[in-house]
């Protein structure tokens, strides 16, 4: 198999990050194909963010989908695994929108949480057992889309005590779901805070199609690089080559853009380099 494509998600319009510093860090680290998230109340359109790309040489690979890193009360909730069938339905249509956006920016995978910032607060968190049945109906309807407009919804696992931290769960979703439009994202990060992410990877098997990658401490969703934390990322790249990943080889750093700068040392990145090339089937 051949190695992985290195990629690297790119966030626009946040106060945080600088977007053409952060693109010459991620050109300069090999990165040719990117994630695209974006501050969905600065309205940015996906021809301008092509068109960044497209200067910049690099290729939208995916996009995150609809889900507000920081707390802002002006965004609509987007759940598809709550149980209100109003809720989910709008969180439905949201992510019908995204996938226009995804084509319009040349890719296919969206990745989904399946539950909104609402749903973080111990009050809104609700029965499990309602959330995967709700999730189940939103994976059909996701299919349905996907099909039309010829994308994949990727689910990703969440950090606990989030619903959708059962890997076991969402791959039988995706099984039962029997669609070439909805699949499994593995986050590292929320992989270590629920335990064993090899595991989880394993779990996920032939559902997994996009990674996020990043170290944590192991209290919180760091977002860290690769080595700067306690993620045991050599097994976590066997278990990707163990079932076939052949997708992206994702990383996911949510770190203010001067951070990543000085994170990012020839070091790491050698380290980084490595599990990729393990996540390909290399031999250590």
């Amino acid at each position: 198999m051949p190695d992985l494509a290195l990629g690297a998600v790119i966030a626009f319009d946040f106060q945080s990050w600088n977007v053409q510093e952060e693109i010459a860090l991620v050109r300069a680290a090999g990165v040719r194909r990117v994630q695209i998230y974006r501050n969905y109340l600065q309205g940015i359109a996906a021809r301008d963010i092509r068109a960044t790309l497209d200067a910049a040489g690099l290729t939208a690979d995916s996009l995150h989908g609809y889900f507000f890193y920081e707390k802002m009360e002006r965004g609509p909730s987007c759940s598809v695994a709550s149980p209100d069938e109003t809720e989910r339905h709008s969180a439905i249509e949201i992510l019908r929108g995204e996938a226009g956006f995804a084509r319009a920016l040349g890719c296919r995978d969206i990745i989904v949480h399946p539950v909104g910032q609402r749903q973080y607060s111990a009050e809104d968190r609700g029965d499990p057992r309602a959330q995967e049945a709700a999730l189940g109906r939103s994976a059909r309807d996701l299919a349905a889309i996907g099909a039309k407009a010829d994308v994949r919804f990727l689910i990703e696992n969440m950090p606990p005590p989030i619903f959708s931290g059962d890997a076991a769960m969402l791959r039988r979703i995706a099984d039962e779901t029997a669609s070439p439009h909805v699949g499994l994202a593995f986050d590292s990060g929320h992989a270590t805070l629920t335990g064993n992410p090899a595991g989880i990877v394993r779990a996920m098997g032939p559902r997994l199609w996009g990674v996020h990658l990043h170290d944590t401490r192991g209290t919180e969703d760091d977002h860290l690089l690769p080595g700067m934390g306690v993620v045991p990322f050599e097994d976590v790249a066997r278990a990707l080559a163990e079932v076939g990943f052949s997708g992206t080889f994702m990383l996911e750093v949510y770190r203010p853009t001067d951070e990543v700068r000085r994170d990012l040392t020839p070091e790491r990145l050698a380290f980084i380099d490595r599990l990729r090339r393990l996540a390909s089937g290399a031999k250590a």
